[in-house]
């Protein structure tokens, strides 16, 4: 809980006068709301999830166990106090069987015990939503990697295989035509076993590498990476507007994933027709305590119905195209730009082109 934060309670209690009570004890240190029925409390609950619910049990028409049990199955994550004066066995029973309560006070409450509960439950419901929020991370995580290893078995051993059978050819070909012709299928195939090979590593490297900021200098990182893409395809040329003196401080690491990822795309796929001339913009503009960066080019477009989709892993950005894609490209410009506090976004249009615009901030000004 940040300084700021209060502890949020929900109290539930069909008479006035203990409502009153635990609101005028309690408000100046913890976001207080009341509910003198079941229906009123549901309703806020559905409006702003506490963290901490507290309820009567004997009341009309529902008992706080009975509230308990309707409030646990659709809000399981607030913390759960049963007050009564009445203190039944069987009442304790239903009460940590049905309602799953997370403690069980007498009325009436002493104030120093109600606030040391307090604090205790809160604690016992950030552990439990930080639980939560780590197994789900976990399944996310683990259902990745189980994609993943299938997709680097298919994606290496489909260009290896091609390879292989390539080289059982030319070993019994004559015809130097041919043979030329299965050089530059070799080539094609090797082509794709390394940007594969290199999309892996930098997927890798994003997972597991600390962020190391420091001043980049744009222009030098955005020549860098077209540099060896000049001789990629003849038809390509590049149209840079970053000014020479532009720096932005955040990890270098990162920031070229997204962008070598973007530019290498718009290469591969930035044209409309083979074998005709086409330019990709790479432009930089400062917005005042960060930059945005856009990466356009002149192709094919991407349908409306793929837009949402293009940043998932594994999801084809060659899909609108005859390009083969590893799937990892996009998804790692997305997770690249999340590490550095920033933001990517797409605009395309079919037979027009595709615009990617990353917004960052200069992480100098956060430290």
């Amino acid at each position: 809980m940040s300084e700021n934060e209060k502890i949020s309670i929900l109290y539930l209690d069909d008479e006035e006068p203990n409502l009153s009570a635990f609101k005028a004890t309690f408000r100046r240190t913890h976001s207080i709301r009341t509910a003198n029925s079941a229906e009123k409390a549901l309703a806020l609950i559905e409006e702003e999830e506490p963290h901490i619910i507290i309820a009567d049990q004997r009341m009309p028409k529902v008992s706080g166990v009975e509230f308990f049990q309707m409030v646990c199955k659709s809000h399981p994550d607030p913390q759960r106090i049963l007050l009564t004066a009445y203190t039944s066995s069987q009442t304790v029973i239903d009460a940590v069987n049905k309602g799953h309560i997370d403690r069980y006070l007498v009325k009436p409450w002493d104030r120093d015990m109600m606030e040391k509960t307090l604090d205790t439950v809160y604690e016992s419901y950030k552990t439990k939503v930080e639980l939560k929020r780590k197994n789900e991370e976990l399944f996310r995580v683990n259902s990745e990697l189980n994609r993943f290893v299938y997709s680097v078995s298919h994606d290496l051993r489909a260009p290896l295989l091609s390879l292989l059978g390539l080289v059982d050819l030319s070993r019994d070909e004559k015809d130097p035509d041919q043979i030329q012709e299965y050089f530059e299928l070799m080539n094609s195939s090797i082509r794709k076993m390394d940007d594969y090979i290199q999309t892996t590593l930098q997927y890798y490297r994003n997972l597991k590498t600390n962020l190391i900021l420091e001043h980049v200098n744009l222009n030098q990182l955005v020549n860098e990476i077209i540099e060896p893409l000049m001789n990629y395809n003849s038809d390509v040329s590049f149209k840079v507007n970053v000014d020479l003196e532009t720096v932005i401080f955040t990890d270098r690491v990162r920031l070229k994933i997204a962008l070598n990822n973007l530019i290498t795309n718009a290469v591969k796929y930035g044209f409309r027709e083979k074998n005709t001339p086409y330019q990709i913009c790479v432009s930089v503009e400062n917005t005042g305590g960060g930059y945005k960066i856009i990466v356009g080019d002149e192709g094919k477009g991407i349908p409306p119905e793929q837009l949402k989709k293009i940043f998932e892993i594994f999801f084809s950005e060659g899909a609108a195209t005859t390009v083969e894609s590893s799937g990892l490209g996009l998804y790692l410009v997305r997770q690249a730009i999340d590490k550095i506090q920033g933001n990517v976004s797409v605009r395309s249009k079919v037979n027009v082109g595709t615009e990617f615009e990353i917004n960052l901030p200069s992480l100098e000004t956060n430290n």
